[in-house]
């Protein structure tokens, strides 16, 4: 979005926790895979009986004539292509010594089914009288016959939906409970969620029936095991909350909800209940993988012992994965003194002075410093896998400086105030007047960050030389960066959602005309979205395109006002681009004729013939966000829809200013440039480059590592409108 220079993007995640040495206690073997999944099927409420749901439509099915039954058990095995047939084990109790239990039903157990008649979704509802047993007599007087593309879970799922894209597509969404109850040896009740489906269904049908969530197993050591009232997993991803099951003719996997709907998500569980030494507990999760994380023991009066790993751990469905026997030893130690030490996590080795990055932390309490730590590393972690940082990241110093605010998160304008270190809010619904204090950020960073407060003076940087990214402890969509003449800036990103997965689309209204700014608009067409794709990523899509702003003086790209670019916008744009010390937002044009890429431009069949992907770069109406009267250099980049990619001529901007933070601007020019580019963009280009593809990246594997699934025909989330302002006064920079 706007550019404050001011942004929002949202935003799957990696966690790499620190292991605290005397804490450690995760084995050497926690990210094994022990067997089958041991899970509950339970009762569950389901609608009362009636024609039409409340929701998508969904029609109960009229009662028959006679009674139906349905046959449900389990498959023994562990999972193999993930298919419902082969997917391993429900089962009510766990019994570590029993290798090979099926499911066992409990008598009172429902199934909701849901099929297609005659165009008509409808569902229905089936129960057993019978318990103790892996297989289980399921009965109904509902008319379920004659139908097809049925879907069985037990309990029922709380959303329902078809697909309007694809026929064979449905869309369930199951809630994973955030509070589970402790059960020594087992799993509580709803906690389980399985599944099973068919074409089709005849009377006294047999079905095999599959979890869908993991299950992660721990045993308790020490003297104070049995003093632990609650345990909580913590992670930088969603773990709980509503998920979606996306079934194609009958092989369901899972996504987030669509950002459309208003639904929760969690990074964290909580368990609670009495615990005992030995015993085996389990926390039921959305499968997936997870680059660590953190689970606190507490004993419910404010003490607490936290262990962490940083190891990556895949959660599959339908398997438990056993992290061992955690030593609580024998007092909670909770989390001692928490070193605010900066972390220099990127070094440089080349240059003749380092580039100097600074991550600082907002709304994260002194608990809360090491899930920040993570989440700064992950981010630096993305931005330098983003060309061209990624083929200059040795001449960086990348700091993650760390503070404690006194509350966690950040504050809502007009509404609720959050005591967090550097005073940050915007508006619940809006993000375009957020902010933190100024002065706050720049003398913390300026105090803080060691590359400006320590060592010889003659190499130390200014607070005008040191981009800052600030992190935000605040699930909101947002994101804004501040930008000053002189070069120096703060890049305000929130870990939207949890970490959860965010698509943006290239702009539904599009100019007719790419030169005339009287040509009128035209409609998105499947097309153009062929042309560029959708751009899915999480909220580290948004630290990337908001350094965009803050580090490579970048303006957006993207527009949200259908009309032309006013004559005091093109003022301003004129200001920032020619009278600033720092020149900010030359990858816009307001000429048609004359742009600042013109030598690109000129010179564009010679690229072209060393790289065919030099030819997207041309001349494309809209930006800064208005759609007409201002150009843009490629069709598409990461300036518009938060893709990992920025178009040949903001790689130029970028390196330039890293040559010359670096020291060696005089040694920056064109064939430089030219000679280190890598071209590709992963959404578009695949693995199609690197040695025998169509470009010139080293890492044939860099195109699938931030890739996330959506289903068919989704579009996902589009970033809200959000009107521009301008403050033209500093120290107020203006609002781009």
């Amino acid at each position: 979005m706007t550019c404050e220079m001011n942004d929002i993007r949202r935003a799957a995640n990696r966690l790499a926790l620190t292991i605290l040495s005397a804490m450690a206690l995760l084995t050497s073997g926690c990210s094994e895979v022990e067997g089958p999944l041991p899970l509950r099927p339970v009762d569950s409420r389901h609608e009362s009986e009636g024609r039409v749901s409340q929701t998508y439509g969904e029609v109960r099915a009229p009662k028959g004539d006679r009674t139906l039954t349905l046959v449900a058990k389990s498959v023994l095995g562990a999972p193999t292509d993930g298919t419902p047939e082969e997917s391993g084990f429900t089962r009510s109790v766990i019994n570590p010594d029993d290798a090979g239990a099926a499911v066992i039903w409990e008598a009172g157990d429902s199934i909701k089914v849901q099929f297609r008649r005659d165009g008509i979704i409808y569902y229905g509802i089936l129960k057993t009288n019978q318990g103790g047993s892996s297989t289980a007599f399921f009965t109904t007087e509902d008319d379920i016959l004659g139908g097809e593309d049925y879907i069985f879970f037990s309990p029922g799922y709380e959303v329902k939906s078809e697909s309007s894209f694809f026929s064979k597509v449905r869309i369930f969404g199951l809630e994973i409970p955030q509070s589970q109850t402790a059960v020594p040896d087992g799993v509580a009740a709803g906690t389980s969620k399985v599944y099973a489906s068919s074409a089709s269904f005849e009377d006294g049908a047999i079905l095999s029936f599959t979890n869908l969530l993991s299950l992660l197993r721990f045993r308790l050591s020490g003297d104070i095991a049995s003093h632990v009232r609650e345990v909580t997993l913590r992670t930088t991803s969603t773990v709980a909350g509503m998920v979606q099951i996306c079934d194609y003719e009958g092989s369901p996997s899972f996504s987030e909800p669509g950002k459309f709907s208003n639904t929760n998500q969690y990074s964290s569980i909580t368990l609670t209940g009495d615990f005992e030494a030995g015993k085996e507990y389990h926390i039921a999760l959305w499968p997936k993988e997870l680059y660590g994380f953190e689970i606190k023991f507490s004993d419910g009066e404010g003490n607490f012992t936290t262990v962490r790993t940083q190891k990556r751990i895949t959660f599959e469905r339908s398997v438990v994965t056993d992290i061992g026997t955690i030593d609580l030893g024998d007092s909670f130690r909770g989390f001692g003194a928490i070193s605010t030490d900066p972390i220099k996590y990127y070094s440089a080795t080349e240059g003749t002075k380092p580039v100097s990055i600074a991550v600082i932390p907002e709304g994260f309490t002194e608990e809360e410093l090491p899930l920040y730590e993570s989440l700064a590393k992950m981010a630096l972690d993305v931005l330098f896998d983003t060309e061209p940082y990624k083929t200059y990241k040795d001449r960086f110093n990348a700091w993650i400086l760390k503070v404690a605010s006194n509350e966690s998160g950040a504050g809502i304008t007009n509404v609720k105030d959050v005591d967090n270190y550097f005073g940050s809010k915007w508006g619940a619904n809006s993000y375009s007047n957020m902010r933190a204090t100024d002065n706050i950020v720049f003398n913390f960073v300026s105090s803080n960050c060691p590359d400006i407060c320590s060592g010889p003076v003659s190499s130390r940087k200014t607070i005008d030389e040191v981009p800052i990214i600030m992190i935000i402890n605040d699930t909101r969509y947002a994101g804004k960066t501040w930008s000053f003449s002189s070069g120096k800036g703060y890049a305000m990103c929130p870990w939207t959602d949890n970490g959860g997965v965010l698509t943006w689309g290239y702009r539904s209204t599009v100019p007719k005309s790419e030169s005339d700014p009287n040509g009128g608009y035209r409609s998105r067409t499947e097309d153009d979205i062929a042309q560029v794709k959708w751009s899915p990523g999480d909220w580290r899509n948004t630290v990337v395109h908001e350094f965009g702003h803050a580090f490579g003086r970048l303006g957006d790209e993207y527009w949200t006002k259908i009309s032309a670019i006013t004559s005091s916008i093109k003022s301003t744009i004129n200001e920032v681009q020619n009278t600033w010390t720092v020149p900010f937002g030359k990858n816009i044009s307001t000429s048609y004729s004359t742009t600042p890429w013109d030598e690109f431009l000129q010179k564009r069949d010679v690229l072209i013939q060393k790289d065919s992907l030099y030819g997207r770069i041309g001349k494309y109406q809209g930006g800064w966000d208005y759609i007409f009267g201002c150009w843009r250099s490629e069709k598409v980049s990461g300036m518009m829809d938060h893709r990992l990619y920025f178009n040949a001529w903001s790689r130029y901007l970028i390196v330039q200013r890293i040559m010359t933070l670096s020291g060696d601007g005089d040694d920056f020019n064109y064939e430089f440039w030219l000679e280190r580019d890598v071209t590709a963009d992963p959404l578009r280009d695949g693995n199609n480059y690197g040695p025998g593809g169509t470009t010139r990246s080293g890492d044939p594997d860099r195109s699938e590592k931030y890739q996330y699934i959506f289903p068919l025909g989704q579009e996902g989330f589009l970033p809200p409108d959000a009107p521009p302002g301008l403050v033209n006064n500093e120290p107020a920079p203006p609002r781009i």
